[in-house]
């Protein structure tokens, strides 16, 4: 579903909310958008399968009063008073989240884009310990990596319904500003954007040229994070909330694991989002991949350590393994084509796209064709 984007008025220290797509009969005008849909009953995920329209209707008729309040949350979050980290709302802005170096060669790829330059940053930063599989150990900076653990916290006790992150994943937040039940304030739409745009779009049409050669095959994106937590013994234990937010939606059960699948993208990065001897380190083998060709028939495990960027094709097929203790944070971004397309046959070499195409600007996703994953 495509609406149109929000509106939010500042007139002098008020805020003006747009109201609408509320049918609610028992929620008050009065009310500010913030404070209605803290008021409203979130519905219950369980369905570890095909969950992609679970509660649909609620999302459907909340979705413009869910985003406003996200925008009048922020504001108030802004108020050094309002929140607990100590006085302070962290920036997501590059400077404070990538590793600096990493950033440094990044930067120069965008201003003298080359194969050597590609190639140095490859041997610099970048492993491939599983055929099609890419790993980086030094991607965002350990404050990076706090600062959005911060965001997900005030996230989790903001009162404010979330819709699971996907079909199969029960636990995490869509942070989306075009799907219902989405996550959506301007901090967090810019950490998304400036993330896909100057390191997630150019580092994937790098690893894989032969599946993106062309603007279209990687303009759109879809970006949320998921929560597994070992429950003490059985694979589907009971869920206790420590948010403090009781009108968040309610998971029954906790994500101790993600059976085998392939993603609806052309590529996908994850984001391992522990940070190292933290109080809730998990164990446990974490990742498996299967060979990337027609037939599979060996499976590699990959040792997901906190901090690590994981990128592969999202028809590589793969799984979470069953979390053996602790949790574990993930942020995960899927890029694909216009209208869900995604690129299955190799272009040929002359079709590629050049090392300077590659890191140009003008491959910006277009915002207006972006895909909800819940319509695939």
């Amino acid at each position: 579903m495509f609406l149109l984007p929000y509106a939010l008025v500042l007139l002098v220290c008020c805020v003006v909310v747009i109201r609408g797509k509320n049918k609610n009969p028992r929620l008050s005008d009065s009310l500010s958008s913030l404070a209605q849909a803290r008021a409203l009953q979130a519905p219950q995920v369980i369905s570890t399968k095909g969950g992609e329209l679970d509660h649909l209707d609620f999302w459907n008729d909340h979705y413009i009063l869910l985003q406003n309040a996200w925008k009048e949350w922020e504001l108030f979050n802004q108020n050094e008073e309002e929140i607990g980290f100590n006085g302070h709302f962290p920036l997501l802005n590059e400077q404070n989240m990538m590793d600096p170096l990493l950033k440094q060669r990044v930067r120069q790829l965008w201003k003298e884009p080359s194969v050597q330059g590609e190639l140095d940053l490859q041997e610099r930063f970048w492993n491939q310990p599983i055929g099609g599989v890419h790993t980086c150990d030094s991607f965002l900076s350990l404050q990076g990596i706090r600062f959005v653990r911060q965001h997900l916290d005030l996230i989790r006790q903001a009162g404010i319904p979330t819709r699971r992150p996907n079909g199969m994943n029960r636990n995490g937040f869509v942070l989306d500003d075009e799907t219902e039940g989405g996550v959506t304030y301007l901090a967090m739409d810019a950490f998304r954007d400036w993330l896909i745009d100057d390191y997630l779009r150019p580092l994937g049409r790098m690893f894989f040229p032969e599946y993106i050669g062309s603007d279209e095959d990687d303009e759109s994106s879809y970006a949320f994070t998921v929560h597994y937590q070992h429950d003490g013994g059985s694979l589907n234990g009971t869920a206790k909330s420590n948010s403090g937010a009781r009108n968040a939606t309610t998971t029954a059960k906790r994500d101790v694991l993600l059976k085998e699948h392939s993603d609806a993208s052309v590529i996908t990065i994850n984001v391992n989002l522990n940070l190292p001897g933290e109080e809730t380190e998990y164990d446990g083998p974490q990742l498996l991949f299967l060979d990337d060709s027609d037939q599979p028939s060996q499976r590699h495990e990959l040792e997901f350590q906190p901090g690590m960027v994981v990128l592969h094709r999202g028809l590589h097929r793969h799984q979470a393994l069953p979390i053996q203790k602790g949790e574990r944070h993930q942020l995960i971004i899927w890029l694909f084509g216009k209208d869900g397309y995604v690129r299955v046959a190799p272009y040929e070499t002359e079709e590629q796209l050049s090392v300077t195409e590659r890191w140009s600007k003008t491959a910006k996703s277009n915002r207006n064709n972006k895909l909800d994953p819940f319509e695939l």
